[in-house]
C-alpha cells in the first residue's frame, strides 16, 4: 500500500535553470507582464527616475516593474509594501514577473504614494481592452456607493456635536469637583467624595485642560469650514454604513449591466449619495463613449436637479420612489393623491376641488410654486385625512415634468430597477474582499489610487472568467 510521505529535506532539488519556466503559459502573470509592457507610462504621468550623468549610486527600479508588482499584489490581496517585499524573494510568480528584482518595502510604498494619480490612466487602458472584447454593453448602468474604513480610529475623529456633548459633560463634572473641593476645605467631615483636596485639584486641572483642547478642536473645525476633525487622516470622515458608523471614505461606482464590469469609480469623503448621481452618470457616459443609456440607483440618489441633468444628457434615470412627504409620514394624503392638470395649471385634490397657484418661492436653490384652495379646505369633509393645518398646500417644482417622466419610465419598465442589486452588489462583494480591512493609505489622493487598483483587478478577474486568458492576450497583442 502506497502511503503519502513527506520528502527528505536533505534531498537536493533544483529549480528550472531558466526563469521563463517558473510559470506556465496559462498563468495570469503573463497577461500582467504583457499589459504593462504595452503601456506608455510617461503618457500616464508615472514618475521616472532622473538620469544620473555621473553614474553615481545604484540605478532606480523601472516604474513598469513596480506597477506589475502592485497589479499582482492587489490581484491576490497582498497590499502591504512589506509583504510585497517578501514576495519578491520567495514567490516564483513574482520572481518571474519582476525578473528577479527585489525592491525594498520603502521603494514599493513610495511608488504607490508618488504615482497615486497615474493609476487611473492604467485603469482606463484596461477598460479599452474590455471594450475591444465587447464586454461593456453600454445600455444599463447601475450606480451605488459603499463606505470603506480609513486609517483613522473612531476615537480620533470629532464632530461638532460630539465635542459639544463632551464639553457639557466636562462642565457638569467640573462643577461637581469644585463643590466637593469647597466642602473638603470648609466641612471635611461632611465630604461626599473620598478624595483629598490635592487629588480634587488635580482632577479639576485635568478637566480644564481637556476643555481647552475641545475649544481648540472646535476652532479648527470652524476655521476649515467643516463639521468634523480627524487626527490621523485629516480627510477621512465619520459616516453611517450598513453596520454602524465608520471613519473612512465613500466609494462610488458605476457598473455596466452586461457582465457587471465597473465602468468608473470615484472616492469622496461625503457620507451621503445625494448629489452623486449626475456626476457619476456623466463620467460613465464619457468613459464608454456612448450617446445614451439607462441609469438605475437607489432612493439615496433622489435629487430632482440630478434627475433633470441626467435626462438632458440622455442618461435616463430609474430611481426608486421615496416617500419623504411629512403628510405621508403622518398617514395623510400624499402629493401623489393630488392630480395635476397641465392645461389649466392646477391640482385636483381627493375631494375633487381645484387647488390654484398662489405664490412662488425659492427653496434650497429650487424654484417652487404653491397651490391651495383655502375656502374649499374650510368645509371639506376629508380635511382630517388631508392636513392638520388650516388648509392644505401642494408644492410643484418648476421642472416637475422631469420627475413625472422618470416615474412613468419606472412604471413602464420595472425590470430595469429590479436588476440594480444583482448588478452592483456582486461588484461590492469582490472589491470589499480585495480591500479587506479598509484602506492602507491616507488622504483622498492616495485612497483613490487604492480604489483604482482594486477596480482594475476586479475587472481583470471578471474578464478572465468571461473570455479567458488567451483572448485577453490576443486583445493586447
Amino acid at each position: 500500500m502506497n502511503l503519502i510521505q513527506p520528502l527528505d529535506r536533505q534531498q537536493r532539488h533544483f529549480l528550472p535553470e531558466c526563469i521563463e519556466d517558473y510559470v506556465g503559459q496559462d498563468n495570469v502573470v503573463r497577461f500582467m507582464d504583457a499589459f504593462v509592457n504595452g503601456l506608455d507610462l510617461k503618457a500616464a504621468k508615472f514618475i521616472f527616475p532622473k538620469e544620473n550623468g555621473q553614474n553615481r549610486g545604484r540605478p532606480a527600479y523601472p516604474p513598469s516593474q513596480l506597477l506589475k508588482l502592485y497589479l499582482y499584489g492587489y490581484f491576490y490581496q497582498i497590499r502591504s509594501s512589506r509583504r510585497l517585499e517578501a514576495e519578491c524573494s520567495r514567490n516564483l510568480e513574482v520572481i518571474w514577473l519582476l525578473g528577479k528584482l527585489t525592491p525594498d518595502f520603502k521603494t514599493i510604498a513610495d511608488f504607490r504614494k508618488d504615482n497615486a494619480d497615474a493609476f487611473k490612466a492604467v485603469l482606463r487602458q484596461f477598460n479599452k481592452v474590455c471594450q475591444r472584447l465587447e464586454l461593456f454593453g453600454g445600455e444599463l448602468i447601475a450606480i451605488d456607493g459603499s463606505k470603506f474604513k480609513g486609517q483613522n480610529a473612531a476615537d480620533q475623529n470629532w464632530s461638532l456635536t460630539k465635542l459639544e456633548k463632551r464639553s457639557a459633560k466636562l462642565e457638569q463634572r467640573l462643577e461637581e469637583y469644585v463643590k466637593a473641593l469647597e466642602q473638603e476645605q470648609t466641612q471635611p467631615e461632611r465630604a461626599l467624595v473620598r478624595l483629598t483636596a490635592e487629588q480634587l485639584k488635580e482632577k479639576i486641572q485635568a478637566l480644564k485642560e481637556e476643555q481647552v483642547e475641545i475649544a481648540d478642536k472646535v476652532k479648527r473645525i470652524e476655521a476649515a469650514g467643516q463639521t468634523q476633525l480627524s487626527a490621523t487622516d485629516p480627510e477621512s470622515r465619520s459616516m453611517k454604513g450598513p453596520h454602524g458608523y465608520v471613519v473612512g471614505y465613500n466609494v462610488q461606482a458605476a457598473v455596466d449591466a452586461k457582465y457587471h464590469l465597473v465602468v468608473i469609480s470615484e472616492v469622496t469623503n461625503v457620507g451621503v449619495e445625494l448629489g452623486q448621481l449626475a456626476p457619476m452618470a456623466q463620467s460613465a457616459k464619457a468613459e464608454l463613449g456612448i450617446e445614451q443609456a439607462a441609469v438605475v440607483a437607489d432612493g439615496g440618489y433622489f435629487k430632482a436637479e440630478d434627475i433633470k441633468v441626467c435626462q438632458e444628457m440622455q442618461m435616463e434615470p430609474h430611481l426608486a420612489e421615496i416617500h419623504s412627504s411629512p403628510s405621508e409620514r403622518a398617514g395623510l394624503y400624499g402629493k401623489k393623491d393630488f392630480q395635476y392638470e397641465a392645461e389649466r395649471d392646477l391640482y385636483r385634490c381627493p375631494a375633487g376641488k381645484e387647488l390654484h397657484k398662489r405664490r412662488e418661492l425659492i427653496d434650497k436653490g429650487r424654484r417652487l410654486f404653491n397651490y391651495d384652495n383655502r375656502a374649499a379646505c374650510a368645509q371639506c369633509p376629508l380635511k382630517a385625512r388631508c392636513t392638520q393645518s388650516e388648509y392644505r398646500t401642494v408644492s410643484r417644482w418648476e421642472h416637475e415634468e422631469c420627475l413625472q417622466r422618470m416615474a412613468a419610465l419606472v412604471k413602464a419598465q420595472p425590470e430595469k430597477l429590479a436588476k440594480r442589486k444583482a448588478v452592483i452588489e456582486h461588484c461590492w462583494g469582490t472589491i470589499k474582499w480585495l480591500l479587506k480591512g479598509g484602506f492602507l493609505l491616507k488622504g483622498l489622493r492616495k485612497v483613490r489610487a487604492e480604489v483604482s487598483l482594486a477596480h482594475l483587478v476586479y475587472n481583470l478577474k471578471r474578464a478572465l472568467n468571461i473570455v479567458g486568458l488567451a483572448k485577453l492576450m490576443e486583445a493586447i497583442g
